[in-house]
């Protein structure tokens, strides 16, 4: 038998309504050839989408959500095939697929458990798939003094998502789904991430830390071509501090691979002085602002650049920094910076550092 959405007995009339404009919303967004060269208005494309909901949690500072596949119009219940959001393990974890819970700078997933919401199993093409019309996850832990925590839903072959039809599978294009969880004083508020231009810059920024070669080249092509977009009229040195502000809020900084990647960007800006806008940025992101994501991308960035002019404003950091309250890791990290430097590029002769 083909996957099919079988009749259920006894439903109610309100359930029959809902269920015929759910195959009426399916039979309508279905990708057929013909519809993608005929223009349509933007009305009529709208995707599968997904809904976030952040759950109560008995256990302080705990993280609990669910996840529900709706239909793009009357946002009803879609069936979508389990495998697509992950696998449970032999101990009981989820191992990830389209789906990723992770600190927002390093990317890093976090393991928890998964219980899957309206599950059944079919038979499709002489094979038994599992649907569901989404999921709850609850993390076996998350940071005790966490930062700004991720959630993404997105398919691996981007911008689809196998739905549950009438007639069986079918490929829907889907909006890949980013929410962001800010702590504050009650727990977590949520933020989602619904401009497009802010998930080109998002998607962008973690296919460079992911260091996967094949997309390297393309993540930074988009990169540019947001920055002239998103910042162009503006100066060199304002672009470059802007485009800092953005990566240091939703970059994974955590991804070494970054940073090389965006090395690459800054030559689109075709700056001369980029590693003077760098050591101010690392500037503003001290004192009353206070922020360490903002200084680690600095050195970072002044890392990789690996220049003559990078050492020395990292020389000049380590100065300012020696004689101030400062913790330990972040003088060891500019100090092994500094010597990574060092031993890549033996510096001759004096260096005349940025004023601070």
């Amino acid at each position: 038998m083909r996957g099919f959405d079988l009749p259920v007995p006894e439903m109610s009339a309100a359930d029959s309504i809902k269920n015929w404009l759910l195959h009426l919303e399916l039979r309508c967004t279905r990708p057929r050839p013909l519809l993608h060269v005929i223009p349509r208005p933007l009305l009529f494309k709208r995707r599968i989408t997904a809904d976030f909901t952040l759950l109560a949690s008995a256990a302080d500072n705990a993280v609990r959500f669910r996840i529900d596949f709706r239909s793009p119009y009357f946002r009803l219940p879609v069936s979508v095939e389990k495998s697509q959001v992950g696998r449970v393990n032999e101990n009981g974890m989820l191992d990830p697929a389209s789906f990723r819970f992770f600190d927002w700078h390093s990317w890093t997933h976090m393991d928890g458990r998964i219980e899957w919401v309206g599950e059944r199993r079919l038979n499709v093409d002489g094979v038994e798939k599992s649907f569901i019309n989404g999921f709850i996850y609850t993390p076996t832990s998350t940071p005790p003094e966490s930062e700004n925590l991720g959630v993404r839903v997105a398919e691996g072959v981007i911008g689809t998502v196998r739905v549950l039809t009438g007639a069986g599978v079918a490929p829907f294009g889907f909006d890949p789904g980013y929410w962001m969880l800010e702590p504050d004083t009650t727990g977590y508020k949520v933020v989602a991430i619904r401009n497009p231009e802010l998930m080109v810059l998002i998607v962008s920024l973690s296919e460079l830390g992911s260091g996967t070669l094949r997309l390297r080249k393309s993540a930074v092509e988009h990169l540019c071509r947001w920055v002239s977009l998103k910042l162009g009229g503006r100066s060199k040195e304002r672009m470059l501090l802007t485009l800092l502000r953005y990566v240091r809020d939703w970059g994974p900084l955590g991804l070494e691979p970054l940073y090389s990647g965006l090395k690459e960007v800054l030559l689109c800006l075709e700056l001369t002085h980029q590693e003077q806008v760098i050591f101010e940025f690392f500037a503003d992101n001290w004192g009353i602002h206070n922020n360490w994501h903002g200084r680690l991308l600095a050195i970072k960035m002044l890392e990789a650049l690996a220049t003559e002019r990078a050492e020395s404003a990292l020389f000049t950091i380590s100065h300012y920094l020696r004689n101030r309250p400062t913790e330990t890791e972040e003088l060891d990290l500019i100090r092994r910076v500094i010597s990574r430097i060092a031993q890549r590029a033996p510096a001759a002769g004096s260096k005349e550092p940025p004023a601070i």
